[in-house]
């Protein structure tokens, strides 16, 4: 199951960067295009380029880790089927949801998926439980899952009335001005953090593939850096030209279906994901969702108007999907591996 194997495998990786920019750019864009804060084009040229430098530099970030990945220890043979189950999974599901128009978290189908296909890979070949694996992605998907939403609705909550009583002073046209300024400013800050995002979670399944593809791990010492910055690069413009695609639909949803705001809310809804995502990145080191958090936001800063503009309805049917999401993506995950691994192996 190895070597075969890793350039399918890797194309799945790819594939799973072009979904994540696809998918991610409304979060970025949406709010700024609804409010004529940039125009579509420039919206999604600015979300791709950022993306792509986002990828660069969340790349950039892990070179310090890379020696550690990949020295010295014995990569199991299997981890290669795993990966490429999880981000099959990830890819099928996400297509569909971008079908229903569905804003969902790619990271957390990703991770859901990987640790389901870990537990059938221990089911299926008998091979020791490993904690990284299990524990860890069932804690990142739970904490950011549940509790990034509810921050993010908090934080909106909390600020929209304050940002709305310093920011209203002046005429009209000075208060749009300053709203679509934080706006364009927000989406710049969010597609630079999904590519990050796009970075520590894909790069890494890369270099697991690469060194299962081996079968016993790389010695001690091995160069990867000129491999791993040409894997860098292909990825940022993966997930550049995925985020092209715009997933207007999802956008729709977002700006449409789920609250009618004004300028001023919008911007707090759209910097406080903004906000968040930078700092579950670069300080908590989570998978906090742009999506999770962005519609969390514009939840919370809608509650603050002083009519019911928030449509409950559309609000739970995303809720649902987001619960299905690592349900389903696990229990496809382990079923395949459980089928594909025995076979492979």
């Amino acid at each position: 199951m190895n070597a075969p194997l890793l350039v399918p495998v890797l194309v799945l990786l790819l594939a799973v960067g072009g979904l994540m920019g696809f998918r991610d750019a409304p979060n970025a864009v949406a709010l700024a295009v609804r409010f004529r804060a940039l125009t579509p084009r420039v919206a999604l040229i600015l979300s791709a380029l950022l993306n792509a430098v986002g990828v660069l530099l969340g790349a950039l970030m892990l070179t310090l880790g890379l020696p550690l990945m990949v020295a010295g220890g014995t990569a199991r043979p299997e981890v290669l089927a795993l990966v490429g189950v999880a981000a099959a999974v990830t890819l099928g599901w996400g297509v569909l949801a971008w079908r229903f128009r569905a804003p969902t978290s790619t990271t957390h189908a990703l991770l859901a998926s990987l640790a389901a296909a870990h537990v059938a890979s221990v089911s299926a070949l008998g091979s020791g439980l490993d904690p990284a694996f299990e524990n860890g992605a069932r804690w990142e998907v739970a904490a950011s899952l549940l509790l990034s939403p509810v921050l993010a609705w908090g934080l909106a909550r909390l600020t929209a009335r304050p940002v709305l009583r310093l920011a209203t002073t002046g005429t009209t046209v000075n208060v749009q001005h300053r709203a679509r300024i934080a706006l364009a400013v927000s989406t710049g800050l969010i597609a630079l953090g999904h590519g990050v995002q796009a970075a520590v979670r894909l790069l890494p399944l890369a270099v697991l593939a690469a060194t299962a593809a081996v079968g016993t791990g790389l010695p001690p010492g091995t160069e990867l850096s000129a491999a791993f910055v040409a894997a860098a690069a292909v990825l940022a413009a993966a997930v550049g030209i995925g985020t092209l695609g715009g997933a207007w639909g999802i956008a729709w949803t977002l700006t449409e279906r789920l609250v009618i705001l004004d300028p001023l809310r919008a911007a707090v809804a759209a910097v406080v994901p903004a906000v968040l995502l930078f700092a579950g990145t670069m300080l908590l080191h989570l998978p906090l969702s742009s999506t999770h958090t962005g519609v969390a936001g514009i939840v919370g800063s809608g509650q603050t108007q002083s009519y019911a503009s928030v449509r409950w309805g559309a609000v739970a049917r995303v809720a649902v999907w987001w619960v299905a999401t690592p349900l389903v993506c696990g229990s496809l995950a382990f079923a395949a591996g459980a089928v594909l691994l025995p076979l492979l192996g």
